[in-house]
């Protein structure tokens, strides 16, 4: 980035996600001497009023993040008090977890070969065992 450079992008929001943010990468650009130009929303800092225009475009899509963060919050709240469940499925059930756990306790198996035998990652064979070890 030199000055002279205009510096382009197609929305706001692509740049960053708070006012606070998007107003200190517009001031570093400014600070080159460059041209922040916003495409969708016909903004161009090279003047007073694309200033001003940008400061209120932020401010309006810093809110409108907020209203989604809002209702999106809200609705995993109803979905919950509907009973549904967040997060992936369990790979194994009870009995097939105490298996595990049993093949892990005789150390016959490697936790690879153990995961490859249930289909699930070491990783996840030594959580399971971790548990089990713990919970009984």
């Amino acid at each position: 980035m030199r000055e002279g450079d205009i510096f382009i992008v197609t929305r706001l929001d692509r740049l960053a996600r708070s006012m606070y943010d998007l107003t200190q990468s517009v001031e570093l650009i400014q600070k080159k001497k460059m041209t922040f130009v916003v495409l969708d929303q016909d903004i161009d800092t090279g003047s007073a009023t694309g200033r001003l225009i940008f400061h209120i475009m932020g401010t309006i899509a810093e809110f409108e993040r907020e209203l989604i963060k809002e209702r999106t919050q809200e609705g995993r709240e109803r979905a919950k008090l509907a009973g549904v469940e967040f997060g992936a499925k369990e790979t194994l059930d009870e009995e097939q977890k105490k298996a595990l756990a049993e093949d892990c306790a005789q150390g016959e198996l490697s936790k690879k070969e153990i995961g490859k035998k249930y289909g699930i990652s070491r990783a996840s064979v030594y959580r399971i065992w971790d548990t089990m070890k713990t919970d009984g």
